[in-house]
């Protein structure tokens, strides 16, 4: 069903045992690296993603889209099997710089500032102290 999955070896720690050595108070990190496991990203062939992104590939070597959404993969893989991603972050901006193309908007264009009409800003003023007073109680 999905275009990639992350696997671990037979013999390594499954990304559940990985989270629970990482939180050891004294773990051994040469110990953690030894027995991580070696993680094996499969390919669904068949998967549209796959085939477009292939495609994309052909094309064009070079092409930041086509890195970015194999990027993408690879990090949501790691996700979904349950391991831990290095810089999240860097996952959210892929992320929106594939939106952004796919919406057809500049990712880098200024943001505009949107006008609230005065009598919506007070509205929200008030909801939000009434909201805090039910929470004091």
């Amino acid at each position: 069903e999905s275009p990639v999955v992350v696997v671990t070896s037979q013999f390594g720690y499954s990304a559940q045992q990985e989270r629970v050595m990482k939180a050891q108070a004294f773990q051994n990190k040469e110990q953690l690296s030894m027995m991580a496991g070696r993680k094996t990203l499969e390919i669904n062939p068949n998967h549209p993603v796959v085939v477009d992104l292939l495609a994309k590939v052909k094309v064009d070597k070079e092409d930041a889209a086509a890195k970015d959404t194999a990027q993408v993969l690879f990090q949501t893989a790691l996700i979904e099997s349950g391991f831990e991603i290095a810089d999240p972050s860097a996952l959210v901006n892929r992320v929106y710089r594939l939106m952004s193309k796919e919406l057809g908007v500049d990712p880098d264009a200024p943001l505009k500032e949107v006008e609230v009409p005065e009598g919506e800003e007070e509205a929200e003023e008030e909801e939000d102290k009434d909201e805090g007073e039910e929470e004091a109680e």
